[in-house]
């Protein structure tokens, strides 16, 4: 029998080759945005023309290419590797029966049973890969880009961008830049609005099309050797529906009753009754609805337990044990689905800390820098307090370095001079100051792209929850015609928030301001 690790690597073999894509189509859109930066608008405009029938999204669209076509042809090496082993282990069955076994390498109908199974997989992985793109946020509306799309409104944006200052264009990338790397590259239905990461996608696909593969096997391989009952096979932590089931044997006529959601006693005399009980609680049949237990066709009485009771009763008692972490209780199972989930968000922000080296935004790379050593931190406390093996392999993404530099952002930083976009007054001394007035000697007082935090945050991010946090307070000065005022306001995207006159800077009897 195949364990849940060593299925688990084989099928990490595509998934790894779909992260490592989904960095490098991040790392080359940064780039693109890296080499826009320091031109003027119209040099901007003539390379981003070039790069969007060229270049950059060449090697995107290859890369892609190639990714696929080495996923396809590794996807009939696992069902082979698989049912290779599978019948293997079957081989014990047909001698104990006196039937003839036809060694796999001979037995073509069966290698024509497991190229159909496996055809059927790598089908619907070119359909899953057929839909890529991302997901981003407008108006507070979830969109679906296809990825040329989404390449070439980062060029649109990064052009836009270029041509109303550098402050301008780093705050507006990072957010573009942080949106496309915490999607990822997705398969989008389009007709349903759903998407999903395409590396869970086609982990989901693998899992269930060597689930089908295998139970179509071992109930062919059974009839060939006269099999009489099954037997469970066993996850070291498993969901709490299947954990009194797993491991055991059960008759034909007795574990098709489990599948029903029918009473059914196991070869060992366990019952499992329908309703809800300690050993029977609103289960999922075996193999199905995301679950990837296996059941093997065996001879009742001559096939022997992978698994003692003994040994059963231990991994019920490890998987039911509460962990206290971070002021909640947790089963070991839920600890274990709590480490996947810190795994995931842990490759993501590499993936953002990896496009914000590309882009060259240095906000981008500290922030994704510190919530990786943050989370890395979490995932390890975690597991220190479950007694969980950490898997930090999981967490890696190829290109990935940590980054030794201090990024030392100023406490105050110089903006571009804009226009005021709404009128804004100050009643208790009388003043207003009136729309499109000229914004000079701007200065970003708080918030992005300075040390100095924003105070107002958590009610900006509650007032505008469907805009990036990219917040800046703002400090500006207004010449009117005898007095100097000094304004401030928050703005978001090139939107200004709740401005107010803090005051008169300077006033000139007589005269005029020069």
């Amino acid at each position: 029998m195949l364990s849940d690790e060593v299925i688990e690597k084989v099928i990490e073999r595509v998934v790894v080759r779909i992260e490592e894509t989904n960095t490098y189509v991040l790392k080359k859109m940064g780039e693109s945005v890296a080499k826009l930066k320091t031109l003027t608008p119209s040099q901007a405009q003539q390379l981003a023309q070039i790069m969007r029938y060229g270049g950059d999204y060449d090697k995107i669209a290859k890369a892609l290419a190639k990714m696929s076509k080495l996923n396809i042809q590794d996807i009939y090496k696992i069902f082979e590797e698989v049912a290779k082993n599978d019948y293997k282990f079957a081989g014990q069955f047909y001698k104990y029966r006196n039937k003839k076994y036809i060694p796999y390498k001979y037995n073509q109908r069966l290698q024509n049973q497991v190229k159909a199974l496996a055809k059927i997989t790598a089908d619907e992985y070119i359909n899953i890969t057929g839909t890529l793109g991302f997901a981003t946020t407008k108006n507070g509306k979830r969109i679906y880009t296809k990825l040329a799309k989404t390449y070439q409104n980062l060029l649109d944006k990064a052009v836009l961008s270029v041509s109303q200052g550098k402050t301008t264009f780093d705050t507006e990338m990072y957010s573009t830049i942080k949106e496309l790397a915490s999607s990822g590259i997705r398969t989008i239905d389009y007709e349903n609005g759903y998407s999903l990461r395409v590396d869970s996608a086609v982990r989901n696909a693998l899992n269930n099309g060597l689930t089908k593969m295998h139970m179509e096997m071992q109930e062919e391989l059974g009839k060939q050797f006269d099999s009489d009952g099954v037997e469970i096979s066993i996850h070291t932590i498993p969901a709490p529906d299947h954990m009194y089931v797993q491991g055991k044997q059960f008759s034909n006529e007795e574990f098709k009753k489990f599948q029903n959601d029918e009473d059914a006693v196991s070869y060992d005399g366990t019952k499992f009754p329908a309703e809800s009980s300690e050993t029977g609680r609103d289960r999922r049949s075996i193999g199905q609805y995301n679950c990837y237990h296996y059941t093997f066709a065996i001879i009742l009485g001559a096939s022997k337990p992978a698994y003692t009771d003994e040994e059963l009763k231990n991994i019920i008692k490890e998987s039911t044990k509460k962990i206290k972490f971070d002021g909640k209780e947790y089963t070991k199972y839920e600890t274990t689905q709590l480490q996947r989930r810190i795994e995931t968000e842990i490759r993501t922000w590499k993936d953002i800390q990896i496009a914000g080296k590309a882009s060259d935004n240095d906000t981008l790379i500290q922030q994704a820098q510190g919530k990786i050593t943050q989370l890395t931190n979490k995932y390890k406390d975690l597991s220190k307090a479950s007694g969980l093996q950490t898997k930090l392999e999981r967490a890696r993404v190829q290109g990935y370095r940590r980054t030794t530099k201090k990024y030392v952002l100023p406490k105050i930083v110089g903006s571009e001079n804009s226009v005021l976009q709404d009128m804004v007054e100050n009643s208790k001394i009388g003043l207003l100051v009136p729309k499109n007035a000229k914004l000079e000697s701007v200065k970003v007082i708080a918030g992005y792209g300075t040390s100095t935090p924003l105070k107002t945050a958590k009610k900006l991010y509650k007032d505008y929850p469907a805009l990036p946090q990219i917040w800046q307070k703002k400090r500006a000065t207004v010449i009117g015609k005898y007095k100097k005022y000094e304004i401030h306001y928050y703005e978001n995207g090139n939107i200004q928030y709740y401005g107010k006159i803090k005051g008169i800077i300077k006033e000139k009897e007589g005269k005029p301001w020069k």
